[in-house]
């Protein structure tokens, strides 16, 4: 069944992109080819990452859950003060991998975290496996690209 609440899990991700998609990265490198594998498994992961959650409900009745929900809020916070900094400086491509307060890749790192404690959240194994998925591919894929961009 579709629970309209838990459609905030995975808005509130896409929310930046939505700015990114419209406002492009400055000094771009050029094309270069990805490893298959870490493309694969990162759009696979996303496209579970943003539907699963919303087939479940949100639940928040035990310390766990609210372990849970202060793991996602964090991660979330970090991750809007890396689309912050890149956004007020310029929109430069490598701040999209740049290390944040000691984070590495923190625009990959902080979104798989917050979709991992979504997963307590909605008490989803589906969602697990798919922020693992995500992880697999998004994560390598990025720092991958800071290192050629660095």
């Amino acid at each position: 069944m579709f629970h309209p609440v838990s459609l905030w899990v995975p808005l509130l991700i896409l929310l930046p992109n939505l700015l990114f998609f419209r406002f492009e990265p400055q000094n771009m490198p050029d094309k270069t080819t990805r490893n298959r594998f870490f493309t694969g498994a990162e759009f696979i992961g996303r496209m579970g990452v943003i539907m699963v959650p919303l087939f479940y409900t949100l639940h928040l009745q035990n310390g766990f859950e609210v372990l849970a929900l202060t793991v996602m809020l964090f991660s979330l916070g970090i991750y809007y003060y890396g689309w912050v900094r890149y956004f007020r400086n310029g929109r430069p491509y490598r701040l999209l991998f740049t290390p944040l307060m000691g984070i590495p890749v923190p625009l990959a790192l902080s979104p798989v975290l917050y979709f991992l404690s979504a997963s307590v959240l909605l008490h989803s194994g589906y969602l697990l496996l798919f922020s693992f998925i995500l992880g697999a591919g998004h994560i390598p894929a990025s720092l991958s690209d800071y290192q050629r961009n660095a």
